[in-house]
């Protein structure tokens, strides 16, 4: 305050009132689109924060002796295989249940529910019934698609809904024959989806926040990865890998960039099987695998750019790398994952194979620090380090029974696992 206001205050006082005002000023103009953000220890969409399956937490517990007996905590839960998504205290995931798909928030740090939202009847298959993709958080709303492809927008606090849209009926999409398993990418102000229609409607991207469809590129029939974004020499390209190979898109407004072909075809059938998401190795390459049908194994992609013109070429191929329905990850020029029901890595650089374990059948796994965090197909949970010079398990131990297809998810110091009949957290960081 000056002296020429008509107002007179003493000058403590005057400090006082306008802290007072500029916190009301702040306070009215919150809104949803200031709520805080992800922070870097979340988890929250598919593979984590960057879709590489690479956590950020430092200092892990590598005793494991009591960890079974201190679970930190327990739950009942429906049927599917939609991943774990976790941002800002909240746990988001898709299961069956009376009937019906239901998207689904629990508390991350005691399992509560806080709501559950219907997205469509229940699906039903023979190799397991119920959703399949990942929901994926933005600040204040969480989308997901059902496996009949309901792409739904809701309220991240209140399970209240948005917007949505049926990629089936309002844009063509097919829908596969395992059900839609492609999960929602968040980048910038926008969403992308694969829809899987003709008339260039493989690919979609909406406006997050209105759900209006701001383009749609290409026509392929769908399959089961997800998309990446790759920074290809600092210059972002969106990354799908559906029914016919990759398909490099601008995220801006879904023009191609360049096309690789990758087409793994049930034999019988001809249903596409392209599964396992790409794999980014900065600055310029993509690693892709599949493990079924009519092309299986891994190659490595270059991407080169010249006067505006992209192309891609194969650098290697290996047999020696043959995911199915879970991705590898890369540590220090080294990629580690399934091939088939073996664990390895492969040098990135060549496609060899260093060692192999057997033991985890289909497995999945996530990298933290200098250590996989594998789940077994059977439920066995192990700590192995990540070194292409020996297989070494530091640590495991049977962490659920059943089938688990579902990759683990590691958000801000939690474990959390799944299979068919429940959840279960536990507590991995370590004390000092």
């Amino acid at each position: 305050m000056t002296g020429k206001s008509k107002f007179s205050f003493p000058k403590v006082s005057s400090i006082i009132l306008l802290a007072f005002l500029l916190m009301a000023i702040s306070l009215d103009g919150l809104s949803k689109e200031d709520t805080p953000s992800n922070s870097d220890s979340d988890w929250p969409q598919w593979r984590g924060s960057n879709r590489d399956g690479v956590s950020t937490l430092k200092n892990i517990t590598t005793d494991w002796s009591d960890l079974a007996g201190q679970t930190l905590w327990r739950i009942p839960a429906g049927e599917g295989y939609s991943g774990i998504s976790v941002a800002r205290g909240k746990l988001l995931t898709m299961w069956d249940a009376e009937q019906s798909q239901f998207l689904v928030s629990l508390d991350a740090q005691t399992g509560e529910e806080n709501w559950r939202f219907k997205i469509g009847d229940s699906f039903q298959n023979s190799y397991g019934n119920g959703p399949r993709s990942t929901p994926a958080i933005d600040d204040s709303l969480v989308y997901a698609i059902s496996a009949r492809g309901l792409l739904v927008a809701v309220e991240v606090e209140s399970g209240a809904l948005n917007w949505q849209h049926d990629l089936a009926s309002e844009y063509g999409g097919r829908i596969p024959g395992i059900g839609y398993s492609s999960s929602p990418l968040l980048y910038e102000d926008k969403l992308f989806v694969e829809v899987g229609g003709e008339d260039d409607f493989a690919f979609a991207a909406f406006q997050k926040q209105t759900g209006k469809l701001l383009w749609h590129s290409q026509s392929d029939l769908p399959a089961y990865s997800s998309p990446i974004i790759a920074n290809i020499n600092n210059r972002p390209q969106l990354v799908f890998l559906s029914a016919d190979g990759l398909f490099s898109l601008s995220p801006q407004d879904g023009q191609l960039r360049w096309q690789y072909s990758w087409q793994t075809r049930c034999p019988s059938t001809g249903i596409p099987l392209n599964a396992a998401t790409p794999l980014f190795l900065a600055p310029d390459k993509i690693f892709i695998s599949s493990g079924y049908g009519t092309v299986s194994g891994g190659i490595l992609i270059q991407v080169k750019e010249q006067d505006g013109q992209f192309t891609a070429e194969k650098l290697w191929q290996t047999d020696e790398m043959k995911n199915l329905f879970n991705s590898s990850v890369l540590f220090e020029q080294h990629i580690y994952g399934f091939d088939g029901a073996i664990l390895k890595p492969i040098d990135a650089a060549s496609g060899e194979e260093k060692w192999k374990a057997r033991g985890f059948q289909r497995g999945s796994l996530v990298l933290v620090d200098n250590y996989l965090i594998v789940l077994g197909e059977r439920g066995k949970l192990a700590l192995v380090e990540a070194t292409p010079e020996r297989f070494n398990e530091i640590t495991s131990f049977q962490a659920l029974d059943g089938k688990c297809w579902t990759s683990p998810t590691l958000a801000n110091g939690k474990l959390y696992l799944r299979n068919h009949k429940e959840i279960v957290a536990f507590d991995i960081q370590a004390r000092e």
